[in-house]
């Protein structure tokens, strides 16, 4: 047979090692042992049932050449002990070598199978001893290595029965073998790290989202915290004087106000948002004097159970009392939520009345645009906050995916699927 068909057969062979691979990664006791965790028998048994199968399929896809059988059923052998351990490419490797002894080529007998055991101890004892040997570009030089314990085991006994010298001409044959081999296994080792690193990037990308969403939300909280109770300590005391009723009044927005800070988890109902934004605008409110602002709400039916990202309204309100009402004699803040299609519309209107007080000092916007950005990670380019300004004031304007928003946290149904059900 021509070496180049013998070439091509193998490298046909070796690209099914792509699904070995992929099947390493996803069956999760192999998965394990790939990361280096994971000693059950379980993940044994797999490693046993994965390698296996590979050298009988090695075994069986293999071509006649220069009177030598050319197979890789070494690769199955060897992907056993790498994910199971000594003990698991021994027994691997018996099994292995009986299959391919009884079902392949009868001729090596015993000798055969005994030449197998030793390329799953050494493979195993590499694995266990000297793990790196078998990471990266080095795989290849260590199956040649443990493919070289094969070939010295079947030298000592051809050397002992005689037939050495004719043996020699299969050399050919023998080198393409194990060049086989070895690509195969690098090519193993490369495929699973690659998509274990794809999967773990992945993750780790998700993770990271998360964390920058919840030290977003965080960061609001802290901002509110400092400034925001000075002042509204300092509303509190000289209400106190004037009128204790409206006092006491105060203090339970506020309590309301931080317990909602600390303890909501990270997505809330509307309901819950627009109380806590009344409750920050009934401390602005006191702190601004009487007659000066005044809050509107206009929260349709069926979206106060919604669900959106906690303190959504939050920078809202306070941006529009900080350079709408607040700078100017008087105005109204309103907070309007509702359902258009399959989005959910959230709005803070802020109404100006008489003249402008001065020099507002201006922010830096970084409540607004760490509200944009965690809208952005969390529902991508399905939600939006915009700012629009009308005559007399702005509307801040977030629009949300309405089939992520869903009442209690599941997803609500579609206007057809409500259709339908009528």
């Amino acid at each position: 047979m021509d070496i180049r068909l013998v070439v091509i057969e193998i490298a046909e062979k070796l690209g099914l090692l792509t699904t070995a691979a992929l099947v390493s990664v996803l069956v999760p006791p192999l998965r394990n042992r790939l990361l280096g965790v994971g000693g059950q028998p379980r993940d044994r048994v797999a490693a046993f049932l994965l390698g296996f199968s590979l050298s009988m399929w090695g075994a069986k896809m293999g071509v006649w050449w220069l009177e030598h059988h050319v197979n890789i059923h070494a690769i199955g052998v060897m992907i056993a002990a790498l994910l199971g351990g000594i003990r698991t490419g021994v027994l691997t490797a018996i099994f292995a070598g009986l299959f391919y002894v009884y079902r392949v080529e009868p001729s090596l007998g015993l000798v055969g199978v005994a030449a197998t055991i030793v390329e799953g101890a050494v493979a195993g004892w590499i694995v266990e001893k000297r793990p790196q040997w078998f990471s990266g570009w080095r795989t290849f030089a260590t199956a040649c290595l443990v493919q070289l314990a094969r070939a010295v085991c079947l030298a000592i006994y051809l050397g002992a029965t005689g037939d050495l010298a004719r043996r020699l001409e299969m050399l050919p044959a023998l080198a393409v073998q194990m060049f086989g081999v070895a690509s195969g296994m690098t090519f193993w080792i490369f495929s699973a790290r690659v998509v274990l690193a794809r999967e773990e990037a992945a993750i780790a990308l998700v993770e990271a989202r998360a964390a920058a969403d919840h030290l977003a939300l965080e960061a609001l909280r802290r901002r509110l915290e400092p400034h925001f109770l000075f002042n509204a300590l300092n509303t509190l005391r000289a209400t106190i004087r004037k009128d204790p009723a409206r006092a006491r009044d105060l203090v339970s927005d506020l309590s309301d106000l931080y317990r909602y800070l600390l303890n909501h988890p990270e997505d809330a109902p509307v309901s819950s948002e627009v109380d806590h934004a009344c409750a920050y605008l009934a401390i602005e409110k006191a702190r601004l004097g009487e007659g000066r602002l005044e809050v509107q709400t206009a929260i349709d039916d069926d979206v106060k159970h919604a669900r959106v990202p906690a303190l959504t309204l939050q920078p809202l309100v306070e941006n529009a009392v900080k350079h709408g009402v607040g700078a100017h004699e008087s105005g109204v803040v309103r907070i309007e939520a509702r359902r258009e299609g399959r989005a959910l519309i959230v709005e803070v209107h802020d109404e100006s009345e008489g003249e402008h007080l001065g020099k507002v000092e201006a922010g830096h916007g970084i409540a607004l645009k760490t509200l944009r950005e965690r809208l952005t990670k969390r529902f991508g380019e399905s939600a939006t906050l915009e700012l629009v300004p009308k005559e007399r004031g702005t509307i801040a304007r977030v629009t949300l995916p309405w089939q992520a928003v869903g009442p209690e946290g599941s997803e609500p149904e579609d206007d057809d699927q409500e259709m339908d059900a009528a």
